[in-house]
């Protein structure tokens, strides 16, 4: 039997009242009932329980079940600023890609299909690998493009011209796909395009758009967005800002915050996006912020910023 059988709705305002001590009014069980179906148990209550919980596993006195949906939308309301801001991102990448490999190998569908057209590193260590990614790379765009298509545009342009030059199914292709091609393509198509972000490498825009695939993919699926982190080894790199917003650093010289958790995405949002649309975003997460810490009393502001792996100066970013 499982160790996390089945609850009804009922059971489930015992737990949480009874044994976990969150504070429900017998007149209020209908709405937790009502909010529990909307949201689900394991979403709003196991996704965002965690700054609410003493170490014995019960709430904080007086914790209710209003302080963790202020949460849940705060981090809602999270996922929609990085999500808009990732997509504008997403765009000028998919143009700027799309009009440097065309450039560079002419319009016929046939340059961005070939897996010459694309930077194995032979001789290098990881030259395997890159050589595998490559065919999945042209797989993926064989699948979106040759016909019959999916998209009416693509196969539009196949009708009609019975070629498909890459500015055309680029729309078509993940973030996800984007970020991919770019960190396969050869140098001289990398920096056409890294050229357009003041202060960012080549080698740097690989990284950035790792971190933010991987931030759209929370996004987009829903999932809980706050405490986001990555592995050390998908740390971004640093950028003036580290040093200019006074980040601390650990012995061994590392920057403590805006390498691999949420502000980190942040960071690359500043020098991807132009400066009216970074600075909206940030003032609309300072707004969520705000609201956040007046719907529920049990999150001191400080404490959010540490999981989100903001400084308490982050608003400085925008200067």
């Amino acid at each position: 039997m499982s160790d996390k059988p089945f609850r009804t709705y009922e059971e489930l305002i015992v737990k949480l009242r009874d044994e976990k001590k969150l504070v429900i009014e017998k007149e209020d069980e209908a709405r937790v009932i009502g909010l529990l179906k909307k949201y689900s148990y394991f979403s709003m209550i196991s996704g965002y329980k965690a700054l609410f919980k003493q170490a014995d596993g019960t709430y904080m006195p007086n914790t209710r079940i209003d302080d963790i949906l202020a949460l849940y939308k705060f981090d809602d309301a999270l996922r929609d600023e990085f999500f808009h801001a990732i997509q504008i991102v997403e765009k000028n990448v998919k143009s700027l890609l799309s009009y440097s490999f065309v450039a560079r190998y002419g319009d016929n569908q046939a340059a961005y299909l070939l897996p010459a057209s694309y930077d194995e590193k032979v001789g290098t260590k990881n030259a395997g690998k890159r050589k595998t990614e490559i065919r999945k790379l042209v797989s993926t765009l064989f699948s979106i493009v040759i016909p019959p298509s999916d998209h009416k545009y693509i196969q539009h342009q196949w009708d009609k011209h019975g070629n498909v030059p890459l500015w055309v199914p680029v729309k078509a292709l993940t973030l996800g796909n984007v970020s991919k091609m770019y960190s396969l393509c050869e140098s001289s198509v990398q920096s056409d395009v890294a050229k357009e972000f003041p202060a960012v490498s080549s080698e740097d825009l690989v990284g950035m758009l790792d971190m933010l695939t991987r931030v759209r993919n929370v996004c987009a699926h829903n999932e809980r967005l706050y405490d986001f982190s990555v592995i050390d080894k998908r740390a971004i790199p640093n950028f003036p800002i580290h040093a200019a917003l006074g980040i601390a650093k650990s012995k061994a010289g590392l920057y403590k915050q805006g390498k691999t958790d949420l502000f980190a995405a942040l960071i690359c949002l500043k020098y991807l996006l132009d400066t009216d649309d970074f600075a909206r975003m940030c003032a609309n997460i300072a707004s969520a912020l705000t609201r956040l810490c007046s719907e529920t009393k049990k999150i001191p502001p400080n404490k959010i910023l540490s999981c989100m792996g903001f400084p308490m100066n982050w608003l400085d970013i925008t200067k």
